[in-house]
């Protein structure tokens, strides 16, 4: 069996809030999305850890859409998460960690990258089409569900 006593830690600006991770987490997704752009002015860059621990305080969290929220802290404006509203992923923000052996493993709405920069690595490459096409039943169908249970 797994011990959970070894995590890695990672913390925002002025590191008032926590963020553990129940393993190392390396590869990182960037997202292209203007919504994600206009959050972080460029690209944003997460890992993608369900288990994660949030911990601290001032944490806000800013419902970004129908679908999902945006968590920061209330202090120092640091992005700490993205997360659907109805289900269990989550995505912690990369640069909250020291890792040094970080890599892009993916880009995702790929064809919303503006044309002023450009990343060398070579990784998957999303549209958001193929995202759409990915997501939206699976935020549908939680959606309807949970609406059916009346919660």
């Amino acid at each position: 069996m797994k011990s959970r006593s070894k995590f890695f830690a990672g913390k925002c600006l002025c590191t008032a809030i926590t963020v553990r991770l129940p393993e190392k987490v390396t590869d990182v997704g960037v997202c292209h999305c203007a919504m994600c752009r206009r959050w972080n002015s460029g690209p944003w860059m997460s890992f993608q850890v369900p288990e994660a621990e949030i911990t601290g305080k001032p944490l806000a969290v800013y419902r970004s859409s129908a679908f999902a929220e945006r968590g920061f802290c209330a202090r120092c404006g640091s992005h700490i998460f993205h997360r659907p509203q109805d289900g269990p992923e989550l995505a912690i923000s990369a640069g909250l960690f020291d890792f040094r052996d970080q890599y892009i493993a993916r880009e995702i709405c790929f064809d919303d990258k503006p044309p002023f920069y450009e990343f060398v690595a070579e990784s998957e490459r999303r549209t958001t089409a193929s995202m759409a096409r990915e997501w939206l039943p699976r935020l549908l169908k939680r959606r309807v569900a949970r609406w059916l249970s009346g919660s």
